[in-house]
């Protein structure tokens, strides 16, 4: 498929950050200043100002980055916070940091299965509304198209960064008249582009309608990234807001034990403290995680700081994504090696998001399975060393 056959967007890749008060990004001479750069002192708008933008900035600082044409960012834009940037090895264009985060010419390789909407979320999408309404008794709610740094493997390539594509307030105040029409809704998450790049104010606004409009609402959840991005951005004041609107649950999504830093520790603390209950949603990524070793070290670092292993994705056949793809087999080679060699609750599920709004289907291997030879149907159950017993009394009479 060329790059005609993407969705158009019609921008530089300078994307403004709306919502956020604006200051003039200075870039860093080099690594060394780069790493010089306080990041854990220093306010996090001011930090976010300072991201890295496009390939050029990325080479007067790190080696080996490639060139890449304007034609990229007009799929998806490109930014790096400092934060991200001082995680990233500076030479080695495989580190797993690099991978998430750099722009590449090939993301403009678009395989034939590759949708712009492969989840069919607009076609679940009310009209005026920002709302994705898949499940009977839960709905995503998109309130931002914007986000602190971009994921090169993102699944809404088609809406965020885009200036063009900017969720109004009267959207949501739509997408609010929506959840007061349906009291069937119990479950609302609200995700984007990244719902924390909001101001505390703006975030609450938004918190207090869904509240005041739906008091019954049984989880009130955000799907936020920045918290692995720019650490900083959880701060007391957040804190107070989320807790006000009795928000229940943030998941974030941690790809490498590299991105469990102290810092990030530290500030996810703080939501803890708070009594918000915390999540992680990880991506299988070709050359980040698709190793072991990696994904127990993982799980066991993020379930030891109070996050719970919820979720692994397959990647979502999104234009350009797949480079990135690990395959079905691989999943559940990796399953294997976490299961029975990491603690119970590191689990997580490991799901492939069915394309055409199928939904959530998890992927695991048959641990306990029926065979039958010989006109014999016996119940096998296999443990993670390969040992197997009959269970067969399981199947009644």
């Amino acid at each position: 498929m060329s790059q005609l056959s993407l969705k158009e967007k019609h921008f530089s890749p300078d994307i403004p950050l709306t919502l956020v008060s604006d200051c003039s990004p200075k870039d860093f001479k080099d690594y060394q200043a780069l790493m010089a750069f306080d990041v854990a002192n220093t306010p996090w708008r001011e930090t976010l100002a300072r991201s890295f933008k496009t390939d050029k900035q990325l080479a007067r600082v790190f080696s080996n980055i490639n060139p890449v044409d304007d034609e990229v960012y007009q799929v998806i834009a490109a930014r790096i916070t400092p934060y991200i940037a001082q995680l990233m090895d500076q030479e080695d264009p495989a580190c797993p940091i690099r991978l998430q985060y750099v722009p590449e010419q090939d993301e403009m390789d678009v395989a034939p299965h590759e949708l712009g909407d492969q989840l069919a979320e607009d076609d679940m999408m009310p009209a005026g509304t920002s709302i994705v309404h898949r499940y009977p008794n839960r709905v995503l709610f998109l309130v931002h198209n914007i986000c602190g740094a971009y994921c090169r493997h993102c699944t809404r390539k088609r809406m965020v960064s885009d200036p063009l594509n900017v969720i109004s307030m009267d959207r949501i105040r739509q997408s609010v008249a929506y959840l007061q029409a349906h009291p069937e809704i119990e479950d609302v998450l609200l995700s984007g582009g990244d719902p924390l790049l909001l101001t505390d104010d703006r975030l609450d606004t938004i918190l207090s309608m869904i509240r005041e409009a739906r008091p019954d609402l049984k989880i009130l959840r955000i799907g936020s990234r920045l918290p692995t991005q720019l650490p900083t951005r959880i701060t007391p004041e957040l804190c107070r807001v989320l807790v006000k609107n009795r928000v229940t649950l943030l998941n974030t999504q941690v790809n490498h034990p590299k991105e469990i830093t102290s810092l990030f520790i530290k500030h996810m603390t703080m939501l803890r403290n708070s009594g918000i209950m915390l999540g992680n949603q990880s991506v299988l990524i070709k050359g980040v995680n698709d190793d072991v070793d990696v994904m127990r070290e993982l799980v066991m670092s993020l379930i030891s700081n109070g996050i719970r292993p919820y979720y692994v994705y397959s990647m979502d056949p999104a234009p350009g994504n797949s480079k990135f793809q690990v395959s079905y087999d691989r999943m559940l080679e990796i399953y294997h090696g976490i299961r029975g060699w990491v603690s119970g609750p590191a689990i997580p599920t490991f799901i492939v998001d069915g394309i055409g709004g199928l939904g959530k289907m998890p992927v695991q291997p048959e641990y306990v399975r029926k065979e039958t030879k010989e006109g014999e149907t016996r119940l096998m159950a296999t443990n993670f060393e390969g040992r197997s017993a009959d269970v067969s009394f399981l199947l009644g009479s």
